[in-house]
């Protein structure tokens, strides 16, 4: 379903969003619709919309599996002419069709949710923002923000304290998706140049890769943070160790100030300070403690590294880059979180 051509003409920006059916997807819609009266939004994914959006096209999208753009050649003659119907019958947007929706729907601005997809496939999701990025860049696209994680630099003794955007990324092997799935930057992207900071405006197409902490709001985890959380603060019950964390009120805040800025470049964003495993221990003491994330999976080893290797990012660049103050530090955030999945700490 689609608003029609020419409507978002009326709006100053249109911004697109894929996988805007995951929770933070949804949440980040609802922001932008509060915010900026003035864009259009496209929301893009292969389930309906958790809430209703005033202003926005909507396209459902079935991705093939295959790789690419599925042909004829691709499908045994006897099977083809059933197929072709099958496709006239019940067609659904596809990968191949991507970059004439963007360029009809005036896209300026595409947000891939990256790591903070919550659908039945995260890795093929994931892999799949190479062929997001080559579609934006052919449709004219002149914003591309792909949402990544703290997981892509590993748990490992060696890392720094803290973490900059230079740090090599090396993550375990169930995380190694997750590295390889990030656009690539020319060397002056990846050490924070944009047209903003420099001064003049750049033709070609901006990409901002965002690296976060855990994420977390009020009753609701991002998927690191679900598959780390439990297994890091429950790992040592005697000896405290810091936790970064970031609000996901904040996250949509640093969202629309890269569209913004039109900034490039990959970026550490985390709130404020840290918290300590023992206080969020406290915050949660319950008999129901594995409620603290809504779907844990089970105890995996880096969740239990983040207690001996804790991972800290330096987020200096991002707050120079983007003139940007966090409104949330990482113990109010994770606080918040705690309090709203057990109510009040026992």
């Amino acid at each position: 379903m689609s608003s029609g051509p020419g409507i978002q003409r009326e709006f100053a920006h249109v911004i697109g969003v894929v996988g805007a059916a995951s929770q933070f997807g949804a949440q980040l819609l609802l922001y932008l619709e509060k915010e900026r009266p003035d864009c259009w939004l496209v929301a893009i994914a292969e389930r309906p919309l958790r809430w209703p959006v005033e202003r926005v096209s909507t396209y459902r999208l079935a991705q093939n599996r295959v790789g690419g753009v599925l042909t004829m050649s691709d499908i045994p003659d006897f099977m083809q002419q059933k197929a072709w119907d099958m496709f006239l019958e019940g067609h659904e947007l596809t990968i191949a069709d991507i970059p004439d929706v963007l360029q009809l729907e005036g896209v300026d601005s595409l947000v891939h949710v990256g790591s903070y997809y919550d659908g039945p496939n995260p890795a093929q999701f994931c892999a799949d923002a190479q062929l997001w990025l080559r579609a934006a860049r052919i449709a004219g696209v002149r914003q591309f923000v792909y949402l990544s994680d703290v997981r892509v630099y590993g748990a490992n003794a060696d890392n720094p304290i803290p973490i900059t955007e230079r740090t090599a990324t090396n993550p375990g092997h169930p995380h190694r998706y997750l590295a390889d799935s990030e656009p690539a930057l020319p060397d002056a992207a990846a050490n924070g140049s944009s047209a903003a900071a420099g001064g003049q405006e750049d033709e070609e197409m901006s990409v901002a890769v965002l690296r976060t902490a855990m994420s977390v709001s009020t009753n609701h985890a991002s998927p690191a943070a679900e598959e780390l959380l439990l297994p890091a603060v429950t790992a040592n019950r005697k000896r405290g160790f810091p936790l970064q964390f970031l609000h996901q009120h904040d996250l949509a805040r640093a969202i629309e100030q890269v569209i913004t800025r039109r900034m490039d470049g990959v970026f550490n964003v985390a709130g404020d300070g840290v918290a300590d495993s023992l206080d969020i221990l406290e915050w949660c003491r319950s008999p129901g403690l594995p409620r603290l994330v809504g779907s844990s999976r089970s105890f995996n080893s880096m969740g239990r590294q983040l207690s001996k290797h804790p991972l800290i990012m330096s987020t200096a660049k991002f707050k120079q880059s983007a003139g940007f103050r966090f409104k949330y530090s990482s113990a109010r955030a994770i606080r918040a979180y705690c309090h709203s999945v057990m109510l009040e700490p026992r």
